[in-house]
């Protein structure tokens, strides 16, 4: 036997080494991946790039889980190799003017470098309350002009791709990531983003991208909100079997192990979603021997070791809905029939009016999706909870 061959120190080459030599599962399912992990979305992403270079705003829908934020990472790397200034937001958890304003600040800080960046903190700064020495020398007191208006800050940080384009002539591609939280804050938000953003001309593209679909579609779909028509539509799609079948296999083969039959089972069961397909090939990848072959048991035991993982969570999401989408969604996924048939409405005490206004509302949320066969179940382990839970 040689001699052992020394793990790399560095964390990049030491995940690197450990999955070229099949000690490390390659399958990730609990955060984005980089981009050069993404899942295909080749077409989706190039046309992102080329609606930003052409200057043009663009709403990207998806389901949560489906790949949106990986998708994002990946665009904003080939925004900066093609010459523009990418800076990314994540709205998630912004509940008011002051929230909104402090994490589109710390998105410039973060994502700029270099010159540009001191430009940008300087105006950043500029923007904050200064402080000054209180009457007779006691105390501080804060300057009243900047803060006065609550969202004088915010205008002020939404402008910062035109004073860069002033500067420099570098269109900025600004990526609003989670952006239906302008709805939760009840501050008419939209307003002051289109306020600001309708004057940055070819200083700035957008995209504004959501994971609840009836939300967007109200932010940029209803007449009388103030982005109404601003930004042409782009949906997520479920995955493609051979897409997924090739990323799955290239990864087992990779570390010398061999998916089977069962790959065929995984990708039945993740009808195209791909978080859940990750899931489900971590846990068969775990479960198949190095240097051998996944049986169809192997991916049962897969699946029951991530029904475990979810149970709390899919009894969370079960107990939230009305009792009306509770069998909307169990109709959907345990009848063989269309669910606004005369069978299904009976088998499942469904009323038909009540039943396509549950339908559409698990639409707007991102439970359901729809498709040219009719509405159907996002989450595949949403659907197997539910055909569980009938039968307990």
């Amino acid at each position: 036997m040689g001699p052992a061959v020394p793990v790399p120190q560095d964390r990049f080459h030491r995940t690197i080494w450990y999955v070229t030599t099949g000690l490390m599962n390659p399958f990730i399912y609990s955060r984005p991946v980089e981009p050069a992990e993404l899942v295909d979305r080749d077409a989706e992403g190039q046309q992102l790039i080329e609606l930003a270079e052409a200057g043009h705003a663009v709403r990207l829908s998806a389901p949560r889980r489906y790949g949106k934020t990986s998708l994002l990472y990946r665009v904003r790397d080939d925004a900066r190799a093609v010459g523009m200034r990418c800076v990314y937001v994540d709205l998630w958890g912004a509940v008011s003017v002051a929230d909104l304003a402090d994490t589109v600040e710390e998105a410039y800080r973060r994502e700029l470098k270099g010159p540009i960046r001191n430009a940008a903190v300087a105006v950043i700064r500029a923007l904050r309350p200064t402080l000054r020495a209180a009457p007779g020398g006691v105390g501080a007191e804060v300057s009243p002009d900047v803060d006065a208006e609550p969202g004088r800050r915010l205008r002020g940080l939404l402008d910062l791709p035109l004073k860069l384009f002033e500067r420099d002539g570098v269109r900025t591609l600004v990526i609003f990531d989670e952006f239906q939280e302008l709805l939760r804050t009840g501050n008419s938000l939209d307003a002051i983003v289109r306020g600001r953003i309708q004057h940055h001309g070819s200083a700035a593209s957008y995209i504004y991208s959501g994971s609840h679909l009836g939300l967007m579609e109200q932010l940029f779909g209803r007449r009388e909100r103030p982005l109404f028509g601003q930004a042409q539509p782009l949906y997520l799609a479920p995955l493609s079997d051979p897409d997924l079948a090739e990323y799955v296999g290239a990864r087992f083969d990779g570390t010398g192990r061999d998916p089977g039959e069962a790959l065929e089972r995984l990708l039945d069961f993740a009808g195209g979603h791909p978080q859940r397909a990750m899931m489900l090939a971590h846990r068969l990848w775990d479960l198949t021997p190095s240097k051998g072959r996944a049986q169809l048991e192997d991916f049962e035991r897969a699946l029951d070791a991530v029904r475990d993982e979810v149970h709390e969570a899919m009894g969370a999401t079960w107990n939230a809905l009305a009792s009306v989408e509770r069998r909307v969604i169990s109709a959907l996924a345990r009848s063989d029939h269309a669910l606004l048939s005369d069978r299904t409405l009976s088998r499942f005490e469904l009323v038909k009016s009540s039943a396509q206004e549950a339908r559409d509302r698990l639409i707007k949320s991102g439970d359901l999706l729809r498709t040219e066969g009719g509405p159907a179940i996002v989450d595949p382990l949403l659907a197997d909870y539910a055909r569980g839970f009938a039968n307990e």
